[in-house]
């Protein structure tokens, strides 16, 4: 039997996650005592599921209140107010539900009572089981006794629309709701990880969400591993949703060589919603308390970080105060205007090789030091920017250091098409170089130019004109040389290529195989340029098969190398004829020098050879899972591999791969490099490589070795690290992290 109440308002049965966020906690990794087994190879991390009650009436038009549908073996009404239903009773409205072994509603105060395996639904998905449930539907106030409680993701939609994605489980000696806003958990248990495997869970003696404010607040909370605690603090506060707040985060500690134990406890401050700090302490137990800040911010027009850190007195390091700061802005004046700074700097050279693992970050060889600004326009392209270096390598001369850029400025045209589509144009850079061990000086650098795109489906042929004008303002230049010297080159190019296709098939599958000549003209006179200085120019190396398609052999704008020459090329493609999908692709070219080249660095040099090195280069997906690139350069004339490149990958499937490389460089370097992670007989366990190796000097220049473990509610890593730093001595580390998926990370290594 069935009974409809219209009058109500509609109202959320359930409220929302009760724990969806908590700050990070201190703690050890004491998962390291435990071997977990190992689990069997299918299975994985399948997310629980809630399944949504069947949807109820809808109302008859927006606004309308939701009707309250009461069900039930036996339904009487006493004293014409009650509403009694036992066996099988529910109460639905839309598709948020109550069914119990008894329900009681009271129409004149709007309230409903369950009893005996009561089972509430939210709309959303949430799901509560209690022994009692006493409920004011208009108000929502109430309360609930012997709580088991299962809350569902809001930012996942399975493709079952009636079943949601679990967020979160636990169980409550009783639940107090004093609003639409607010609820209160007493003696609460709380769990991210799946039905049946509480590796980890929470425990407070009480919690009270407000969701007006997205803030939660726990008392005397624990935080269990493996049924050890490893976390109590005897009050919180936590978000309830995305929003951020200020607190501690979580501690993170271990061992550094050279400076011992090491500790740091940042706090979090959120400043406003586009603005966020983080403080922290890092203390070194060789070293001396390290005080750093980071602050964020963003804003409709700009973004950006500032970043600081300070540590007196390092004892390791003669006494001496260090530091370290990093500054990155980026601003938006209109559609057209937009602006870039960034700094990098540290107090000393050994700066980085002391407090970064990342040899990416302690190899650097310079900092850099910018403020740029851009405008973009329908004729014009503008850059202004002042660009200098910290140099943080002893080993670099300080005659050999870059000279900084204070400033520079570039224009490049956008120029409309021509008649027969001719493209015309030209660009400039204006530039102060100055470095204190070398001579200054002002360069301006201007290249009309004026080309003619003829192209065809099977074919283009392009011709170009252009004019290279270099002058220079130079100060202190030795006695007898020129102080505004100068050089004007002209420079024609003609660039040709023709398509020849053909259909095939590979496998079962039609292919369309093409081949692809072409041909690169470029003429260049002599012109003796030994009273121009070197700022910034230098050979350009053919480690790129594209390098063999450029006008100039210099890199860099003081010097115009003088050519007579034409590049041939071949490149051969395999694609899908219907998706276009290449598959493999592979190329071969060289350069013909017609004659003889000026040095243009030594006075009375030449180049004599007729021919370049020879280049080819190959990029090839074998298969769904592998894929391979590899390029050679080859001296025919000595019969010697200058430059060497190979990349090979395997990748069946996220989170299984091997990734090998090796790279070759002619009295320079010859390193292999290894990364791979692999599952070691479950998807629970994988362990993880990656190794750089130099050939050359036969020895580890890095080796990451680690192997981790994932329960889907927990995670356990455990690698071992070792790198040269610059003065080519061995750092080790060894680092444990145990990440509690839902809650934080532990780690015992920086």
């Amino acid at each position: 039997m069935r009974f409809y109440s219209p009058g109500n308002k509609p109202n959320t049965v359930l409220t929302n996650n009760p724990i969806s966020h908590l700050i990070a906690f201190w703690g050890v990794a004491l998962a390291a005592v435990y071997a977990p087994t190992a689990m069997p190879a299918e299975e994985i991390c399948v997310p629980d599921l809630l399944t949504l009650p069947a949807p109820g009436p809808a109302p008859e038009k927006a606004g309308d209140p939701l009707p309250i549908e009461l069900e039930g073996d036996e339904v009487e009404t006493v004293k014409t107010d009650i509403v009694s239903m036992r066996g099988n009773a529910t109460l639905k409205r839309g598709r948020q539900t109550m069914s119990a072994d008894e329900i009681r509603y009271h129409r004149q105060t709007d309230e409903v009572e369950g009893k005996g395996n009561v089972v509430l639904h939210s709309q959303t998905g949430d799901r509560l089981e209690a022994s009692s449930v006493k409920l004011q539907v208009e108000t929502f106030i109430g309360e609930a006794e012997a709580v088991e409680y299962r809350l569902a993701k809001r930012d996942r939609v399975p493709e079952d629309p009636d079943k949601a994605f679990v967020n979160a489980r636990g169980s409550a000696e009783k639940i107090f709701f004093e609003g639409h806003d607010i609820m209160r958990l007493e003696n609460v248990r709380y769990t991210t990880c799946a039905e049946g495997k509480d590796d980890v869970f929470l425990t407070a003696s009480a919690i009270t969400i407000d969701q007006a404010i997205g803030q939660g607040s726990a008392k005397h909370l624990k935080v269990r591993f493996k049924n050890v605690p490893i976390f109590y603090f005897p009050q919180v506060t936590f978000p309830i949703n995305d929003e951020r707040k200020s607190g501690f985060l979580y501690p993170s500690f271990g061992s550094q060589e050279g400076s011992g134990f090491v500790m740091q406890t940042p706090y979090y401050w959120n400043i406003a919603p586009n603005y966020d700090a983080t403080f922290y302490p890092r203390i070194y137990a060789k070293r001396g308390v390290k005080l750093g800040a980071e602050f964020r911010y963003l804003t409709p027009g700009a973004e950006g970080t500032l970043f600081g850190e300070y540590l007196p007195s390092d004892s390791e390091f003669n006494d001496d105060d260090r530091g370290a700061y990093k500054i990155r802005h980026r601003q938006e004046f209109s559609s057209r205007w937009r602006s870039n700074v960034g700094v990098d700097w540290v107090t000393d050279n050994q700066y980085l090789d002391d407090f970064s693992n990342d040899i990416q970050i302690s190899s650097a060889f310079f900092l850099p030091q910018f403020a740029e600004v851009f405008y973009t326009g329908e004729l014009w392209n503008f850059q202004g920017r002042l660009y200098a270096y910290q140099t943080v390598d002893d080993t670099i001369p300080a005659t050999s250091e870059p000279y900084d850029r204070l400033p520079q400025f570039r224009v490049i045209s956008k120029l409309p098409r021509g008649p027969y589509g001719l493209r015309y144009g030209l660009e400039s850079e204006l530039v102060n170089f100055q470095q204190p061990e070398l001579f200054d000086g002002w360069r301006w650098d201007i290249t009309p130019f004026v080309r003619l795109p003829l192209d065809n489906t099977w074919g283009y042929l392009t011709p170009k004109v252009s004019l290279r004008h270099t002058s220079y303002s130079l100060k202190d230049v030795a006695e007898g040389e020129a102080d505004r010297p100068s050089r004007s080159v002209p420079v024609f190019s003609l660039d040709s290529g023709v398509f020849f296709e053909r259909l095939t098939a590979w496998r079962g599958t039609s292919m369309l195989h093409t081949l692809e000549p072409r041909a690169f003209y470029v003429y260049i006179p002599k012109e003796n340029q030994d009273d121009l200085p070197v700022f910034d120019t230098g050979f350009l190396n053919l480690n790129n098969f594209g390098n063999i398609f450029r006008e100039n052999r210099f890199f860099g704008r003081d010097r115009v190398g003088d050519t007579n020459q034409v590049t041939l090329a071949l490149t051969s493609r395999f694609m899908e004829a219907e998706s276009g999908t290449e598959w493999i692709r592979g190329s071969i070219g060289q350069i013909f020098f017609l004659e003889d080249r000026v040095e243009n660095f030594t006075p009375g040099q030449e180049f004599t050879n007729d021919t370049s090195d020879f280049l080819a280069e190959v990029v090839a997906r074998l298969s769904t899972s592998w894929s391979a690139f590899g390029y050679l350069q080859y001296d025919d004339d000595e019969s010697k591999v200058r430059e060497g490149k190979l990349d090979l990958r395997f990748r069946p499937q996220s989170r299984k791969y091997i990734d090998l490389s090796y790279r070759f460089s002619r009295d320079a370097l010859e390193q292999v490099e290894v990364a791979a992670e692999w599952p070691l007989g479950s998807p629970r366990w994988h362990a993880l490589l990656s190794e750089r190796y130099s050939i050359r000097d036969e020895e580890n220049l890095e080796t990451r070795v680690g192997i981790e473990y994932d329960s889907c509610c927990w995670k356990l890593r455990g690698f071992f690290q070792s790198r040269k730093d610059n003065n080519s001595q061995a750092r080790n580390a060894f680092i444990v992290e145990l990440e509690l998926t839902g809650l934080t990370t532990i780690s015992s290594g920086l």
